[in-house]
């Protein structure tokens, strides 16, 4: 478990005012926990099942953010090539966004799914949240789409997932 600390999006917090995005109760329940100074651990704490994939969804969905620590001032490198230096490629490569189409994509597949698989959304979907590709993006759609099949025909369920699919 982490020990991060989340705060609302001005998203999550129009989220609490007008019920749209369809969130499970308990996914609501950790968006109105999250409060910008509890980390995970003492959210973990007050007992609250899967609260992971609980912070997952709500991240993909942009309604909350990772509180950024505010580090002590620092001098500013005095050229362009001493601040190439100070960055590591690695923070970039970590750091780099899926893109704001698979984004949109992810926020839409959660709320979809949430129909589908309710509080386990977040479960099944874990694969859905870590994609950074299109490519792995269809890949956990198409592990989704088996489990779909189970309930609702192979067909039916490739369907109901294609508008969710970014192309590749």
């Amino acid at each position: 478990m982490s020990s991060g600390v989340f705060q609302k999006t001005e998203s999550g917090k129009a989220e609490i005012a007008q019920r749209k995005a369809g969130l499970s109760p308990a996914t609501r329940t950790v968006l109105i926990m999250v409060n910008g100074n509890d980390s995970v651990n003492v959210l973990a704490a007050r007992g609250l099942p899967q609260l992971q994939g609980h912070l997952d969804t709500l991240l993909a969905l942009g309604l909350i953010e990772p509180v950024v620590a505010r580090a002590a001032p620092v001098a500013p490198p005095a050229n362009d090539a001493e601040r190439a230096v100070s960055v590591p490629g690695s923070v970039f490569a970590h750091a780099a966004p899926a893109g704001p189409g698979l984004d949109t994509l992810r926020r839409q597949a959660m709320a979809y799914l949430g129909n589908h698989f309710g509080p386990d959304t977040p479960l099944v979907a874990q694969a859905l949240l870590a994609a950074r590709t299109a490519t792995e993006f269809n890949a956990a759609l198409d592990g989704i789409e088996s489990k779909l099949a189970i309930y609702m025909g192979r067909k039916q369920a490739a369907r109901e997932l294609q508008a969710l699919r970014p192309a590749t």
